[in-house]
This record gives C-alpha cells, structure tokens and sequence, in this order.
C-alpha cells in the first residue's frame, strides 16, 4: 500500500477537510481517502435526502442547542393581559 504526503495544503482547505472529518466522524487520514475515492469515481456518491441538504444550508440545531433556545424563548410566551386593554 502508498503512502501519501501533501504539501502547501491553504488554511482554507485544511479547515474544510477538518470540518468534513469531524462530521463524518472520521480521522483526517480516512477523509482524505474517502473524497478521494469518490471524487475518482471508485466509490458510489453517497446518497443525501433532501432533509440532509436542508440542515446543511440552513444550518439544523443540535438538541442542546435547540433546548438553549427554547429557553431563551420562554418569556415571549407569555401574554401580558394589561397591554391588551
């Protein structure tokens, strides 16, 4: 099996192949690999539903994150009968 060394790797690059590991869930090494592959047409594109893309670029909350903002939404739920005189 090869080895592989890449040089001049851009701060912008290295921040999304880091980005994509951590989501995937997988070391650097085995990103590398994985966009390779599929980039190469030695692997079958992954499929992505549609409820996928959406979180994507709308950006889907995290359970703590959507209990932070429920929280912080409370106090609009209550309505204030004075001011409705």
């Amino acid at each position: 099996m090869t080895s592989l060394s890449l040089h001049g790797i851009d701060d912008e690059l290295s921040a999304a192949l880091s980005s994509y590991a951590d989501r995937e869930k997988l070391s650097l090494n085995k990103a590398v690999k994985k966009l390779l592959a599929s980039a190469l047409g030695l692997t079958a594109a992954p499929k992505v539903s549609h409820l996928a893309e959406l979180e994507a670029g709308a950006g889907a909350l995290s359970e703590d994150e959507a209990a932070r903002l429920r929280t912080a939404l409370a106090p609009f739920e209550t309505i204030d009968a004075d001011l409705w005189k």
